[in-house]
């Protein structure tokens, strides 16, 4: 399994794709951004990773645009900085809606809220209906001299010409299958795990790590079922510590797993069952699975001090054996 991915990757990762896009890495970083820029080509071609790798470039405070260490990388990053708007689908909607394009023009309207260049990410730009479209306009015909629009698409066909006219037009084609590689390789993916990944995606990098993470969610929840959702009884305990002690890398997202179920069993119990719970907490006393919720809290803040994972997930086991299974091991 790889390590933990960097959450800011290197402006190596986009370098070598396209002439095209070395050359807007390097305007971007040296501040010589287009005012309207559309990233246009079919899915899996990491579009959306590159438009904010971009926008972090203008905002960024360093020398070496985008650093991922200054002040304001680290709000881009965690999306808290107020001179980073990005407008995107929500939810299961099929369209960005025209309110969303409205809130985002009252917002253009006022001071930006903070000093320096203000970036605007409109991700999947071809989905939003034509009003919504025109709607945007305006803006990309007279943007404010702070403002920078990155705009992705894959379908262009889908893009009113006039919003195309007003944009600079950087179109992506399958990735060169060493630069792919080597974008894996840095993520954390072994030479061979890379390999693989590119064969089964060939020229697509985020339909590669895709995959990659969907394997990584289906073998998370393999581990929580033969551990914390399987143990019955004070026996049951050692093999589960002993699968869980190499975990510790999957400490957190696993903790985040335990918490959803145990909601979901809550909901369950006061639903009288109309809940599903598909694991074996179902049928446990709201109180019980309070205490064990709880518990998986003080679970999560054991993990920023000295407590070692494997106490922790020990202590984990023996709280559920004991609320949910109601095993005495006093």
């Amino acid at each position: 399994m790889p390590q933990q991915q960097p959450l800011v990757p290197e402006t190596a990762d986009y370098q070598g794709i396209s002439l095209a896009l070395d050359e807007l890495l390097i305007d971007y970083a040296q501040g010589r951004a287009p005012h309207a820029l559309i990233i246009s080509g079919v899915a899996g071609l990491l579009k959306s990773d590159i438009a904010h790798h971009l926008a972090r470039s203008l905002l960024c405070t360093a020398s070496d645009k985008p650093c991922g260490e200054c002040a304001a990388c680290k709000r881009a990053i965690s999306g808290s900085h107020g001179n980073l708007l990005v407008v995107e689908r929500q939810g299961k909607d099929t369209s960005l809606k025209i309110e969303q394009t409205r809130r985002l023009l009252d917002t253009l309207s006022l001071t930006p809220l903070e000093k320096g260049p203000r970036t605007i990410i409109i991700l999947e730009v071809d989905t939003m209906t034509p009003a919504a479209q025109n709607a945007l306009l305006k803006s990309l015909e007279e943007p404010e001299r702070t403002d920078s629009f990155i705009l992705t698409t894959k379908n262009e066909q889908a893009v009113l010409s006039t919003v195309l006219s007003r944009c600079r037009v950087l179109r992506l084609f399958a990735w060169p299958a060493e630069r792919m590689q080597a974008l894996l390789e840095r993520r954390g993916y072994t030479a061979d795990e890379a390999r693989e990944l590119a064969k089964n995606a060939p020229g697509l990098p985020g339909a590669a790590l895709a995959v990659a993470q969907n394997k990584k969610a289906d073998a998370l929840q393999d581990l929580a079922a033969r551990t914390f959702f399987s143990v019955r009884t004070l026996s049951d305990i050692p093999p589960a510590s002993m699968l869980l002690k190499d975990a510790r890398d999957s400490a957190g997202p696993l903790l985040d797993l335990l918490e959803q179920e145990a909601h979901v069993a809550i909901q369950s119990a006061f639903s009288g069952g109309h809940v599903y719970c598909k694991t074996g907490w179902q049928g446990a006393s709201p109180g019980a699975l309070r205490v064990v919720l709880e518990e998986i809290h003080q679970a999560h803040r054991y993990r920023f001090s000295n407590v070692s994972w494997q106490a922790i997930a020990d202590r984990l086991l023996f709280t559920i054996t004991k609320e949910i299974h109601q095993c005495q091991w006093s």
